[in-house]
């Protein structure tokens, strides 16, 4: 339990979303602040989970933004994929 895990995959899918912000804009907008609120609650909550030793929850925190970033799981700069 670490926020090195949350944070890199938060990094990650914000960048993702950003690039497809820039795809899709102008269009892509209510979409990107919806997704990018998400994630960044999510992050947040993980470290908080975290700070608090509550390995449950960071773990469930974990596991959601891991979900976020499946979209893009073939990127060469996927946090799952650097580690293996």
């Amino acid at each position: 339990m670490s926020y090195q895990a949350g944070t890199a995959l938060y990094a990650f899918v914000v960048d993702r979303l950003d690039e497809r912000m820039r795809e899709q804009y102008p269009d892509g907008m209510a979409a990107h602040q919806d997704d990018w609120l998400a994630a960044h609650a999510l992050a947040q909550a993980h470290a908080e989970a975290v700070s608090s030793g509550n390995e449950g929850e960071a773990d469930e925190f974990l596991r959601q933004l891991r979900f976020m970033a499946e979209a893009w799981s073939g990127h060469r700069d996927h946090p799952d994929r650097a580690a293996a």
